[in-house]
């Protein structure tokens, strides 16, 4: 008989296990995923150039100099930079090294570190703002190869992300969905309640 704390353990290392997948991962491809340039990979439909201007529209609300948190900001580019360019300070987290020390190079003006994100404890009241790029708008949950390394994805849809929000004391502002190719993903803008 497997016990319950059995299974906890089980799971808490299949977790583990999944986050190494997708940290090696990042690390293996994270020239093919995102240029110097800050351009997506060639097979990616992704737009870039949107950053802009959510960057602009997010400096807009908030304090000069305001503090921002930029979670999986991979190598930087180009939403971290996009935010320092508003002379905002941004706080970008990666546990990827690969991708952290490109991000070192590309935005000096950031400070980085690199931690895992769902471990990642920040001080209440530290943040002005978090930013987080969420891949899919509707759940998914699976191992596939991506741009030559296998990968482990796991996201929400929308509306989940929306109630997590809300029961984190969030107010949603907007929620918008952006098209990349044959899918895309959920851009939310929340703020402190």
């Amino acid at each position: 008989m497997v016990s319950d704390g059995d299974r906890q353990a089980d799971d808490v290392a299949a977790r583990a296990a999944q986050r190494d997948l997708v940290r090696r991962g990042y690390d293996a491809i994270s020239a093919a995923y995102r240029g110097d340039d800050g351009q997506a990979a060639a097979s990616s439909a992704e737009d870039v150039s949107r950053y802009a201007g959510w960057a602009a529209e997010l400096a807009g609300l908030l304090p000069a100099g305001a503090t921002v948190a930029d979670l999986g900001c991979g190598i930087g580019l180009p939403a971290t930079r996009a935010l320092t360019d508003h002379r905002l300070r941004v706080i970008g987290v990666d546990f990827s090294a690969v991708q952290l020390t490109r991000a070192r190079r590309l935005v000096p003006a950031a400070r980085l570190v690199q931690a895992d994100m769902t471990a990642l404890h920040l001080r209440p009241g530290s943040m002005d703002a978090v930013v987080l790029a969420i891949t899919g708008a509707q759940r998914w949950t699976g191992t596939e190869p991506y741009l030559g390394a296998d990968m482990f994805w796991d996201h929400a849809d929308t509306a989940t992300y929306l109630k997590w929000l809300t029961a984190a004391r969030f107010i949603p502002v907007w929620h918008r969905y952006i098209p990349e190719g044959t899918s895309g993903h959920s851009l939310i803008l929340a703020r402190a309640s």
